[in-house]
């Protein structure tokens, strides 16, 4: 393990594993692979000082080769080193799930707020400082980006970081080296199986959080109304474990006595938590599930009821089952759902809302699990009185042949393709009559569209407002 004194000594400026983004004072990890040697090249000839690989220094580069046994722990313990332990002046949260992960993570990070606490957000919608917020590329970034936010973070005064963890950072071992003070699950549905393969696989990656990342002391919440995270929570052996159900499971430690979901929100009677109703302009079952969740982790690291009330009173997630347009009769929402559950759950929501006929438009993501395409089709033709099948980020592939796939879980004439998103947007906007709700979903709070390996600007709420408004 390279020291403090050993990285001044070579003089050390930064640490970097993409060739792609070495600067000069770099000390560049090579990860093993067939282009090791070739990235490794490449990052010197942009000033890296020098390498850690696996393999045996090539001759010309064995005075700038530092040779490990494993380059991913080498990295891990070189920026523990490097950025001064950051994650052991932080209380670090965090939430894994296929669902929900962003609105709780927002909710955990109002309730620590509240609380008077500075705190520091990573997730899929922003990375956020304090008041200091940019958009984010990964839901978990990489190892070296994670502790060089976490070191600002605590240069910044910041006391908790909240964090969603995705599967993929779990499975890659980008959160190497870090001890989480609590950790929350909300549910394993179907998705990322062009990455994991199954659903074992999925699960498995998951559960990592609670038995590789987990402090000692640390308190594990879990959703035992999902499957998955019933077994979960008779699997993992942790100090603290709390069992939440919106159903009423018998094993729950905390169950609501009741909870009514209205156009407005919820009001939600948790006995365990107080004997007074909470109220949230959150609305939905899928959004039951999230507040019951963060509620239960909140009551067990000793957050006040004052600031739980207060987060579920004002905080709104971007692109999360987003009102865009409401003119008293007709109301569009814009909603992040591109797995099955995520798609049925909103469209459901959305029926109790509509007094007229309620239309989706949707997609799938290209080069991504294809399996749920026509999973996805078949539950926005059953959910929903009309569908408007499109595009959402094609990446790699037709556009044309994703929607293929899609509409072959599709049985009815209820549907129309339109290929261009803006187009059919504007249609399903104009199709609508008083009393309809329109659901945009898929793409919720990105601003942007992936169309081969070019990102360009595009935002469902502009396409919907200039037509609306």
């Amino acid at each position: 393990m390279l020291s403090e004194t050993a990285l001044k000594n070579m003089g050390i400026r930064g640490l970097c594993d993409d060739s792609r983004k070495a600067s000069p004072g770099d000390l560049f990890f090579a990860l093993p692979g067939a282009q090791a040697e070739e990235f490794a090249r490449i990052a010197l000839s942009k000033g890296a000082v020098a390498v850690v690989g696996e393999t045996e220094a090539p001759q010309d580069l064995a005075s700038k080769w530092i040779r490990v046994s494993s380059v991913k722990e080498e990295r891990a313990s070189t920026a523990k080193t490097f950025f001064k332990d950051p994650f052991s002046k932080l209380s670090a949260h965090a939430v894994t799930g296929t669902n929900g992960k962003t609105t709780s993570a927002f909710l955990m990070d109002a309730m620590l707020s509240g609380e008077g606490r500075k705190t520091a957000l990573l997730g899929t919608i922003c990375k956020r400082i304090g008041d200091r917020v940019v958009a984010s590329n990964l839901t978990t970034p990489g190892i070296l980006e994670l502790y060089a936010f976490a070191a600002e973070a605590v240069n910044a005064g910041c006391s908790d970081l909240v964090m969603e963890v995705s599967s993929h950072s779990l499975h890659q071992g980008r959160i190497q080296g870090i001890h989480y003070q609590s950790a929350l699950f909300s549910n394993l549905t179907e998705d990322h199986l062009d990455y994991h393969k199954t659903m074992e696989n999925y699960f498995q990656a998951k559960k990592l959080l609670f038995t590789h990342y987990l402090s000692e002391d640390g308190v594990a919440v879990i959703n035992i109304d999902d499957a998955y995270g019933m077994r979960l929570f008779d699997e993992v052996d942790v100090a603290q474990k709390v069992s939440v159900s919106r159903l009423g499971n018998a094993k729950a430690v905390i169950v609501p006595q009741s909870v009514q979901s209205g156009e407005d929100g919820m009001i939600l009677q948790v006995p365990a938590i107080s004997e007074k109703p909470f109220q949230t302009g959150l609305v939905g079952e899928f959004n039951a599930d999230n507040v019951l969740l963060v509620m239960s982790w909140a009551k067990s690291i000793g957050i006040s009821e004052n600031s739980i009330r207060q987060a579920l009173n004002t905080v709104k997630v971007p692109g999360r089952f987003e009102m865009t347009f409401n003119d008293g009769s007709r109301r569009v929402f814009v909603d992040y759902a591109h797995t099955p559950d995520a798609l049925e759950r909103v469209l459901r929501v959305a029926r109790t809302l509509c007094r007229g006929k309620l239309s989706v438009v949707f997609g799938c993501g290209g080069d991504r699990d294809r399996n749920k395409r026509h999973i996805m089709g078949e539950i926005a033709e059953r959910d929903a009185d009309f569908v408007w099948v499109t595009s959402d980020n094609p990446r790699t592939e037709k556009p044309e042949d994703i929607i293929a796939e899609i509409i072959g879980g599709m049985h009815s004439d209820h549907f129309k393709v339109i290929v261009s998103r803006e187009e059919a947007i504007r249609a399903a906007c104009k199709a609508m009559q008083a009393g309809d709700v329109l659901i945009v979903a898929g793409k919720g709070h990105e601003n942007y569209q992936i169309i081969g390996k070019t990102k360009q600007h595009f935002d469902d709420h502009e396409i919907i407002l200039r037509e609306m408004c």
